[in-house]
């Protein structure tokens, strides 16, 4: 159910934008005519007396409006296959999967070390050459979809993954940060997934949580805390 809510309101927004173009196509369309009294000139001709000119007019708004949804569905269909490539790559210094990003599917029930485990590899992204972190996704680029994240949430859709993940951000990284980070919802297999775009911050990064504050960076594939001493030494050669 919930992921026909989400497909509704893309649709909604598809349709919405579809008639939005058409509108403006369709002006523009009669404001040239007009302009260059297209009308007249079309009565002239030899064409005039098998079609009328509203025809014409209407036929040509027509093709546009379709090719407007051939263009939506061709994008609908990259979006699905540029996730899918994503996936293929596997995981690397530049990417990471996670399955979840709070609802621990073993003990079946919330746990915010899934939450801190995306923060760390944000911060680590943020520390390092910036990443993608695609949740929704098992370690093995299985997608399993975040339907159960979904449902742990007050609103249970992809807006309410997008509150909950900006709140855990500003605790734990910073609100000053965000501007830096990007989330973008797709579909895969049926499943709806998270694609997180994270550039490389101007400054250093640390996570807080409680009274501590860490520093993450990306070594390869894995997510490596270092300690103060050697944090020290990555700042001061920080962008060089």
């Amino acid at each position: 159910m919930r992921l026909k809510t989400l497909r509704r309101d893309k649709l909604f927004v598809v349709l919405r934008n579809l008639i939005v173009a058409e509108a403006l196509v369709y002006l523009a369309f009669l404001g040239l005519a007009l302009s260059a009294d297209w009308g007249e000139m079309y009565e002239g001709s030899v064409l005039a007396n098998y079609l009328r000119f509203e025809v014409i007019e209407f036929s040509f708004l027509g093709l546009v409006q379709l090719g407007l949804i051939i263009l939506v569905f061709v994008r609908s269909l990259n979006e699905e296959n540029d996730i899918d490539e994503i996936i293929k790559s596997e995981e690397h210094e530049k990417l990471e999967f996670k399955t979840s990003f709070r609802w621990d599917a073993n003990r079946n029930q919330i746990n915010k070390e899934l939450e801190k485990a995306v923060m760390k590899t944000v911060a680590a992204f943020l520390n390092s050459n910036g990443g993608r972190l695609l949740i929704g996704v098992s370690d093995k680029g299985v997608p399993v979809g975040l339907d159960n994240d979904f449902a742990s949430l007050v609103k249970k859709d992809a807006d309410g993954f997008e509150n909950h993940f900006n709140n855990i951000f500003n605790t734990m990284i910073g609100p000053g940060l965000r501007r830096f980070v990007k989330l973008e919802f797709g579909n895969i297999s049926d499943k709806t997934v998270c694609l997180v775009d994270i550039e490389p911050s101007h400054k250093p990064v640390y996570l807080k949580t409680g009274e501590s504050e860490d520093f993450y960076i990306r070594t390869g594939n894995v997510t490596t805390p270092l300690k103060m001493s050697e944090a020290a030494t990555y700042i001061s050669s920080w962008r060089r």
